[in-house]
């Protein structure tokens, strides 16, 4: 490794000392009319055979600069949605050809958006980015980002969650910076609609193919959101408050000794200035509103800090497991408490150096009451039915501060430099009551009664170091990764049960335990990477990498002494130190090469990975695996048109498993459902094969899209349960009640999955309205282990959604919207266990404003299961709404009353299915309560300052990668 860095080193200094010019076409793209930068223009660089040479996005001052390679004639070709394409020919003579500014103008259809807004361009498609033009979609004048993109073909927010083009969405960016860190949903509510002019959909490269310019294969699906020129200089956002109580049983406004006060306050306050650009966002509520990222809960994602639920995978010690969900949704399980804030700040420090950095502070408290139904799959055909119930009682604290920063530095035209570092700190305690019970058909078995405790804190500091040279031939690159993360978990735990056997001896176990958790987990990581030009069309390249990865746990549990009146008697069974290190080296080889029409990306690598695991206590044992593997990977991308593509995926992977599912020490959280790591766990080997079809109609403003693919898993992680026929004493002690189950992880061969999604929007200029059909089809084979013999749940999902939302007017706004599902889960172990179920989800949302500035929201959500657990309420309404008076200069305030829950139907039911049973929750929820609000809208533009002397990076590194 010393002679690795030592290398690194040396590389650096013979790039610094060999540094060269390039040739370069720059210039600014602006709108004919008013002269104003028109950002995420599509500019193309061709030579004289027509054959494209280099491509970018204008930034958000509409420049844009291009490496030609040589000097010579080249064409120049510029494309924005609404506008006309512009072709010009450039002759390159010297090393900078400044083209200043270009002009583009309107297109007829755009023009034409004056009078007939239906007619307004919605889409278009350039490779793999959708580009959506905002104006074409009307929502009120209060809407933030989030309610314009519902309206968005093949955009979807379902529980919290932003999917687009069937995926989840992982990052939001504002004309092409990063914005409040990887965090979606606070980058959504934070920008209100009217500062946008257009939304961006695409597959954003990692940063290390962002800078070797050669695609790895690993993209996650992103938003970029461009602002309207005249709104990138000003003051904007809005500030809340509202006050409250619970309604009385009969609805009634009264307010009486039982009634619980609700409050929430808050908003937003954006500032930019061209480049430089600064947001606030800040909550603090008592009705269930959160809007950070999970990232935000390291650590604390169980509901009082235990294990997942039954102990099945959860961390010994509570890290890890629980509900993530519970912080993520608006209106969340249980009854929940916030005060939150967010800073996100981005700039350009002089003419080459890019920054950006985010804080994050959240503090919650969390009460939660909840059921739980679980049916196993057992190993025959008769009539014995293994079920678990649960009913439990949560109360947690989780305080969390997270901090990213990110600094391009642009040494020179040739040689660039980008520093992430991020550091995240949570602290978490909770308490949590649960009565837990086994039953064999009508007969109890046993039950326990059980009090948990915990106080957890970690730790995590990463940072990553990006080096990149490109070299004077076009194409020519050399790029250097260099990462180190350091993560530390501590805490102790309290463990008091009693369980009661109604079988055998009919004996009652109790316990009384307090556990220390220690987990230490530093890595480091290099890689170097070079790419090769073969010809203008092809290019190779070469990679080099080592990780490393160290994680040390231990975990010391003691019992209640009742000679000394404390926790000094040690539990060796309970307690583990334990050591997992897991080493990765990798050589790769790339080719990349491109036509008219299609471009194709190809690598493949040879990995050898050593997982080595060392248990220290209560006993000694060494286990150690070295792997060898293959790890091919190919995109292919075609266009038929500027509007049509189809792009085809194939990539591997592999992973190993985590130090919880290989510590080998017994997790007691829930007495009835223990769990036990298995430290001889393989890695495993992931393929994926996906394609994606993109069309968009501009005459017709249609958007097409369709995917389809698959997932084959071998060595699968899965369960291996054992149901103890009887009172059973495992042999090390621990008692095992007859029912009661012990898990632990196993690897298991025939894991796969495959999926399809098709969505399809189209305009319904006659009712001005848009409509988007959607259509999916999911089949997931999960192996699992149940007493020795492995069973495979065979899942298979088919559903589909229609959603109609207005685009009449600001004034008039409204979205409905149904999506339906129908699962059917066979078994091949016991036909008996096998079981379907149905599930529908619709909604609508109505703004209305009429009479003198009167302003009328609604909200009625439905949902309905058809096929879950006697008892679980599977068919509700969730009904709220506000009436308002809009007043102030400009309407900026409001002043309003606000109901949720108007027919107490509230609930929060789900079903999940595991490879060895199916479970149904049920939790309660927030009820009915009215607040009243006021709202003031923040909104004053300005002539951006003049930054004459500053030149920003090229839009499009920053966050699509290079062209090379």
């Amino acid at each position: 490794m010393k002679q690795l860095y030592v290398t690194v080193i040396f590389i650096f200094i013979a790039i610094g000392l060999s540094q060269a010019q390039g040739w370069r076409v720059v210039g600014t793209v602006l709108h004919s009319e008013d002269q104003t930068p028109l950002p995420g223009a599509y500019v193309e660089l061709k030579n004289d055979s027509g054959e494209s040479v280099r491509e970018a996005l204008t930034d958000v001052e509409g420049k844009f600069s291009l490496d030609s390679g040589d000097k010579g004639t080249f064409t120049l070709q510029i494309s924005f949605l609404g506008f006309q394409d512009m072709e010009m020919e450039v002759e390159v003579t010297q090393r900078v050809t400044d083209l200043a500014t270009i002009s583009i103008t309107p297109s007829s259809v755009a023009l034409e958006q004056v009078q007939v807004t239906e007619l307004m361009q919605r889409a278009e498609q350039k490779d793999d980015t959708t580009q959506f033009n905002a104006q074409a979609f009307k929502v009120n004048p209060d809407a933030n980002a989030e309610d314009l993109i519902r309206k968005m073909p093949g955009v979807v927010v379902q529980n919290g969650q932003v999917q687009a083009q069937g995926e989840s969405v992982q990052e939001v960016l504002v004309d092409g910076k990063p914005f409040f860190s990887n965090d979606p949903n606070a980058a959504l509510k934070t920008l209100p609609a009217e500062v946008i002019d257009k939304i961006q959909v695409f597959d954003k490269q990692s940063e290390q193919s962002q800078f070797s310019g050669f695609n790895d294969g690993n993209t996650t699906k992103a938003i970029n959101i461009i602002t309207k020129p005249d709104s990138r200089a000003g003051k904007f956002g809005k500030l809340y408050a509202g006050y409250g109580y619970d309604l009385s049983e009969n609805g009634e406004f009264g307010i009486n000794s039982d009634s619980d006060p609700r409050y929430q306050a808050g908003g937003n306050v954006n500032f930019f200035n061209g480049d430089q650009r600064i947001s606030l966002i800040a909550q603090s509520n008592n009705v269930n509103i959160q809007n950070f990222a999970v990232e935000d809960l390291v650590g604390a994602l169980g509901s009082s800090g235990r294990g997942s639920r039954g102990g099945r995978g959860g961390r010994p010690g509570g890290f890890g497991g629980g509900d993530v969900g519970n912080f993520l949704v608006d209106q969340q399980n249980g009854i929940a408490a916030t005060t939150a804030l967010g800073v996100n700040y981005s700039d350009q420090w002089g003419k080459k150096i890019k920054a950006s950095g985010s804080y994050f502070f959240n503090h919650t408290e969390l009460d939660t009451r909840q059921t739980l139904f679980q049916e196993f799959f057992v190993n025959d055909n008769s009539d014995f039915r293994q079920v678990y119930e649960e009913y439990s009682f949560t109360s947690s604290k989780n305080t969390n501060h997270k901090f990213n920063f990110r600094l391009d530095y642009e040494i020179d035209e040739r040689n660039t430099i980008r520093f992430s570092p991020r550091l995240s700190v949570q602290e978490n305690s909770g308490t949590e009551s649960t009565i837990g019970r086994n039953q064999s058909g009508p007969v109890l078995l046993n039950e326990s009664d059980y009090q948990f405790s915990s106080d957890l804190s970690g730790i995590n500091l990463s940072g990553s170091l990006y080096y990149r040279h490109a070299f004077e031939k076009r194409g020519r690159t050399f790029s250097v990764r260099l990462s180190r993360d350091y993560a530390k978990n501590t805490g102790e735990r309290n463990l008091r049960s009693e369980s009661r056997l109604y079988s055998g001896t009919g004996a009652t176990d109790t316990l009384d335990q307090f556990s220390e958790i220690a987990t230490t987990t530093p890595e480091m990581g290099v890689s170097l990477s070079f790419s090769e030009p073969l010809s203008e069309k092809s290019q190779l390249s070469f990679d080099l990498s080592t990780d490393i990865r160290k994680t040390d746990t231990d975990m010391e549990t003691f019992d209640f002494s009742e000679s000394t009146g404390d926790y000094t008697a040690q539990n060796n069974i309970l307690s583990n130190i334990f050591q997992s290190d897991y080493t990765t080296q990798r050589a790769s080889i790339g080719f990349r090469t491109r036509g008219e029409k299609g471009m194709l990306f190809s690598r493949v690598s040879a990995q050898r990975a050593v997982l080595q695991n060392e248990q220290i206590f209560p006993y000694t044992a060494d286990v150690k695996q070295t792997f060898f593997n293959v790890l091919p990977f190919a995109m292919y991308r075609y266009e038929w048109s500027k509007e049509t593509n189809i792009r085809l995926f194939y990539r591997t992977s592999t992973s190993p498993p985590d130090i919880t599912q290989l510590q080998e020490v017994y997790n007691n959280s829930n007495p009835l459902q223990l769990s036990i790591g298995n430290p001889d766990l393989k890695q495993n080997y992931q393929h994926n094969l996906f394609m994606r079809y993109s069309n968009t109609n501009l005459e017709k403003s249609t958007v097409f899209f369709a995917l389809l693919g698959g997932t084959y898993t071998d060595n699968y992680v899965a369960n291996a349960l054992w149901i103890a026929p009887n009172d059973t004493l495992l042999a090390d002690g621990v008692l095992l009640p007859r029912g009661g189950q012990l898990n632990s992880p196993v690897n298991l061969s025939g894991n796969y999955s495959m999926r399809s999604y098709i969505t399809y929007g189209i305009p319904l200029v006659p009712l001005k309205t848009n409509m988007n059909v959607e259509v999916n089809a999911n089949y997931n084979r999960l192996p699992g282990q149940i007493n020795g013999i492995i069973n495979y749940a065979n899942n298979t999902t088919v559903g589909g959604g229609l959603t109609f939302s207005s685009n009449i007017s600001e004034k008039v706004d409204f979205t409905l919207s149904s999506r339906s599902s129908f699962t059917k889960v066979l078994n091949s172990v016991n036909e008996r266990a096998n079981n379907s179920y149905f599930n529908q989800a619709s909604e609508i949302a109505v703004n209305l404003i009429f009479g003198k500035n009167i302003v009328f929201r609604t909200n009625v959500a439905h949902q309905y299961y058809d096929g879950l657990s006697a008892g679980v309420d599977q068919n509700f309404l969730l009904w709220n709404a506000s009436l308002g008076k809009k007043f102030l200069k400009d309407d900026r305030g409001e002043l309003s009353l606000f109901v949720y829950d108007i027919l107490r139907q509230n609930v929060s039911v789900s079903r999940s299915i595991s490879d060895t049973y199916v479970q149904d929750t049920q939790t309660e929820v927030l009820q009915q309560y009215f607040l009243v609000k006021f709202m003031y809208r923040i909104s004053h533009f300005g002539k951006e300052s003049s930054r004459a002397d500053e030149s920003p990076m090229p839009y499009m590194d920053s966050w699509r990668g290079r062209r090379n």
